[in-house]
């Protein structure tokens, strides 16, 4: 869904320092567990400041999750429209989701060492939800986007879209927490494999229509 450009060299910087502060915040928690790994300690062990930290993330629970908000820009609205053309809604929409919430569960060579954390502290997903909650409106927007395209809600008032909008951020992303969470206490492996992301998709758009499809 990302409309990728090359990296200048403050950005290339930013992503270096980013991913320094990810690894040793991970590799803290496993050594010294998360009640030790501290601002300061994940700082001092990525050699920058704890001011600097902040500029990263919110807390230390997000540097473990790798856990960044991203903008939901109009282009990168309709790139998502464009790669998931024909898709249907309730798709649509969780793809979107993990695109979001994709750092945590990407296969880098730090994720399986990720994985292990979140299977120990699995309260770590909760930060997840105050990530969609704290981009609320971004998705919201977004998903009014996605209905104005869709034949069931483009005739819709803007006053009742966006009521809809809300309505099914808060079923799906319950669909993707369900679905994150299942894995992790599964205990299920994907320390390489490409194939888990699109797992975890399938996972929670089936979540979502076997709960709707009861309620009707």
């Amino acid at each position: 869904m990302e409309i990728t450009a090359p990296l200048g060299l403050r950005d290339k910087k930013r992503a270096e320092t980013r991913a320094k502060l990810e690894r040793a915040a991970v590799e803290l928690v496993l050594r010294e567990g998360l009640a030790h790994a501290t601002v300061d300690a994940i700082s001092e062990a990525a050699d920058v400041s704890s001011r600097t930290f902040f500029n990263y993330f919110d807390s230390k629970e997000d540097a473990v999750l790798g856990i960044h908000d991203l903008e939901l820009t109009e282009e990168a609205v309709t790139e998502h429209l464009r790669k998931n053309d024909g898709a249907g809604l309730v798709e649509s929409i969780v793809k979107l989701l993990f695109w979001v919430i994709g750092p945590s569960i990407t296969t880098t060579d730090l994720h399986a060492l990720r994985m292990q954390v979140v299977k120990a502290h699995p309260e770590l997903l909760s930060r997840h939800v105050t990530q969609m909650t704290r981009m609320a409106d971004q998705l919201t927007a977004a998903i009014q986007t996605l209905l104005a395209s869709d034949p069931e809600f483009a005739a819709d008032p803007v006053q009742t879209r966006s009521a809809s909008a809300d309505m099914l951020l808060t079923i799906c992303s319950g669909g993707v927490r369900v679905a994150v969470k299942e894995w992790v206490t599964e205990g299920s492996t994907v320390s390489s494999d490409p194939a888990t992301t699109d797992q975890l998709e399938q996972r929670a758009i089936e979540l979502v229509r076997e709960v709707t499809k009861k309620i009707q």
